[in-house]
């Protein structure tokens, strides 16, 4: 009995030593410098933005008083930092979007998003293929910083989004705001 408690006390010893000799994550996050860019994907404040949303965002050439275009889409932010957006883009496509010539299609948009507890938002950053008259023709991708009402019904912010060919020369870049309301 007294060999068990001596070695249960030692390993404990162990462990608190271990633990000990270990920075506090604050700590080592300010030593990289990166202290108020600390992004996480789980517990309960992260957690709060998981749901179905539908949004409706109004964007338009950065930089520019063009006016602005109307977009909406679904998005599903799941457990654990994936998004899955939904376009409500005729499943047809469209002549000219964005001034390219031809019938414009895309496909969903998959990313992440992630928690910044400092700052108290969410960033979300996807991406998605498109086709002109049927033919790859580049990605296009939608970063949104985000923050999440009191009640969790609105999810809110800028929004930029990037229309690449396939080179990765820019077509158009787009600047604006989003609003997402919880389904």
């Amino acid at each position: 009995m007294k060999r068990h408690v001596i070695a249960t006390a030692v390993a404990l010893a162990g462990i608190a030593g271990v633990a000990a000799a270990q920075p506090p994550a604050a700590a080592a996050t300010a030593a990289l410098g990166t202290s108020n860019n600390v992004q996480i994907v789980s517990g309960w404040a992260a957690s709060r933005i998981v749901g179905a949303y539908q949004t409706d965002a109004d964007v338009r050439k950065c930089g520019t008083t063009l006016p602005l275009n109307h977009v909406t889409n679904n998005i599903i932010f799941n457990a654990g930092g994936t998004v899955t957006e939904s376009p409500r883009f005729q499943p047809v496509g469209d002549y000219n979007v964005f001034g390219i010539p031809g019938l414009f299609t895309r496909t969903i948009g998959l990313g992440t998003w992630s928690y910044n507890p400092a700052k108290r938002s969410y960033s979300m950053s996807l991406r998605f293929d498109y086709f002109v008259d049927g033919v790859y023709y580049g990605m296009g991708t939608v970063d949104r910083d985000i923050v999440l009402s009191a009640d969790g019904k609105l999810a809110s912010g800028p929004v930029k989004s990037f229309i690449y060919t396939t080179t990765g020369s820019t077509i158009v870049d787009l600047c604006g705001n989003a609003a997402s309301r919880r389904l």
